[in-house]
């Protein structure tokens, strides 16, 4: 069979690789520590659990929800907003449940991207940008650069003409943070290019260790659409579970792609949902949520510090936010390969683009006890 010209030309998923491997690896009986795949480790917080379990039994828990989400739930997605970011929404048109960012990011795309269009995104980045946005789609991809020396944030100026623009901070995967007047400046760049569909993907804004925690880029523009996920900021990336917030007319043109490929993630998940973000405290989270987001952070710390005294590591570039360490190698597949033969598994950054290149990204989605060990096999 011949497949299409847009399959044929998506990369393999860099992911789905290091699950192979590490599979042929584990069928062996070696012991690995697996600090690629971002994937939190510690348990859902008891609130969202208990309540999935709960609208179980709701009368309607069974039956198709509907594509943009359920209106209760977007009401209280916008009460959240209001107590997190100031910002006031309509639940009725601004609003879209997705099933996690992920879904939501590449369906947006189907809506805009076409052949002879292009898509532009910060690289190193999340692959879905290029591969389910562009790629997928016949559109072409052009990266924005994350360099060291500007702080991991990109020159927007390169994106003029552009279809979309996806921007991710706090980012993956350098964790870089980007402080409050470059979201001012998106804000202005979004307002002065109205042809771009400016998306900010914030999957990462909750899972922020310093205060205050980041903005949403919603308080300066309305011409954004921003991505919020329940996945890291409560432990439960298998439920698959998010939102689109931003322009009514580009909310709409969301849901219509939705209507098409999906029903809708299930009502009693995102109700679950719903009631995990009512247990905000304004920018607080709930103590349990905030003593997981505190255990991350002592993980990155102590990876962060450890790195520093292994053979081949060239820097560090410590960050607040997400639980990934970023650093800089000579060769980021020469150094995840003898890393793997040492039983530890790491993400090259060329994974994640061109600009990832000589660099490699460590999760620390393992017990500190493990991280340890991981820092000494790296060692020897």
């Amino acid at each position: 069979m011949i497949l299409a010209e847009r399959i044929r030309n998506l990369p393999p998923y860099l992911f789905a690789s290091l699950e192979a491997k590490a599979s042929e690896l584990r069928a062996k009986g070696v012991d690995l520590i697996d600090l690629g795949i971002a994937d939190p480790d510690l348990p859902p917080v008891s609130t969202v659990k208990n309540s999935l379990i709960h609208h179980l039994d709701d009368p309607d828990a069974h039956q198709y929800p509907t594509s943009q989400g359920d209106p209760e739930v977007r009401r209280q997605i916008a009460a959240w907003l209001r107590g997190r970011f100031g910002i006031e929404i309509n639940p009725v048109n601004e609003i879209c449940v997705t099933m996690g960012s992920k879904e939501g990011l590449a369906n947006l795309a189907r809506a805009f991207a076409e052949p002879g269009s292009f898509i532009a995104a910060t690289d190193p980045g999340y692959p879905v940008y290029a591969n389910a946005g562009a790629i997928l789609n016949g559109a072409d991809f052009h990266a924005l650069p994350l360099l060291p020396e500007n702080g991991f944030l990109p020159d927007l100026n390169q994106a003029s003409g552009a279809r979309i623009l996806y921007l991710n901070y706090p980012n993956n995967p350098t964790g870089a943070i980007a402080p409050e007047s470059f979201y001012r400046e998106v804000a202005v760049w979004a307002d002065d290019n109205p042809d771009t569909l400016v998306v900010m993907d914030a999957a990462y804004c909750e899972l922020s260790f310093q205060s205050p925690k980041p903005p949403s880029t919603l308080q300066f523009s309305k011409n954004v659409i921003e991505f919020h996920s329940l996945s890291k900021m409560m432990n439960v990336t298998g439920y698959r579970i998010g939102f689109a917030v931003g322009k009514a007319d580009v909310i709409a043109a969301l849901t219509k792609v939705k209507t098409q490929l999906d029903s809708g993630a299930p009502v009693f998940i995102q109700r679950a949902m719903a009631d995990a973000l009512a247990t905000y405290d304004g920018q607080n989270p709930p103590p349990e949520a905030q003593r997981s987001h505190d255990e991350y952070a002592a993980r990155k710390n102590l990876i962060e510090d450890g790195l520093k005294h292994i053979p081949g590591v060239l820097q560090v570039y410590p960050s607040p936010a997400t639980f990934f360490a970023w650093f800089r190698v000579s060769d980021d597949l020469a150094f995840v390969e003898h890393a793997m033969e040492k039983g530890v598994i790491l993400t090259p950054g060329r994974g994640f683009g061109k600009a990832g290149e000589g660099f490699v990204r460590a999760a620390v989605t393992t017990s500190r006890d493990r991280i340890q060990l991981a820092i000494e096999r790296l060692k020897s």
